[in-house]
């Protein structure tokens, strides 16, 4: 499979969640906090909101607009683990460049500002979330 390629470490948390989506493979799960754009018919205004899927929830809410996984919120950062699967997690402040997390799947290895970070980008080099959607 072919990498791709991973927002700039800095970006914002919704442009990684955007990216983490777009990653073959995804599926949402209970416990993901994420955010979406809505539009309010009383002001003619968008409006950002943050939210959390539920255990009972099937998937973001009907009214969501491009809903994207928060990969900073350490509940989220689990989620994104549970998508790569059996991996190692690290901590290494050697590089700040990169970031002081890590995340470890055979033939793959990628470090990021966070956890969730990480294992977007792990995801991405492998092409696929490893333990996600067949």
């Amino acid at each position: 499979m072919t990498a791709l390629k991973t927002p700039a470490p800095d970006a914002h948390a919704a442009e990684w969640g955007l990216f983490a989506v777009s990653i073959p493979g995804w599926r949402w799960l209970p416990g993901t906090r994420y955010f979406y754009g809505g539009f309010c018919a009383g002001t003619g205004a968008s409006e950002n909101y943050i939210d959390r899927l539920w255990e009972d929830d099937g998937g973001p809410y009907d009214h969501a607009i491009s809903p994207a996984p928060d990969p900073d919120d350490a509940a989220t950062e689990g989620v994104l683990l549970r998508l790569i699967g059996p991996c190692e997690v690290g901590y290494d402040d050697a590089d700040p460049a990169c970031g002081p997390w890590s995340v470890e799947i055979p033939g793959h290895f990628r470090m990021g500002v966070t956890i969730g970070r990480a294992a977007i980008a792990v995801a991405a080099a492998n092409g696929r979330w490893p333990g996600g959607a067949s």
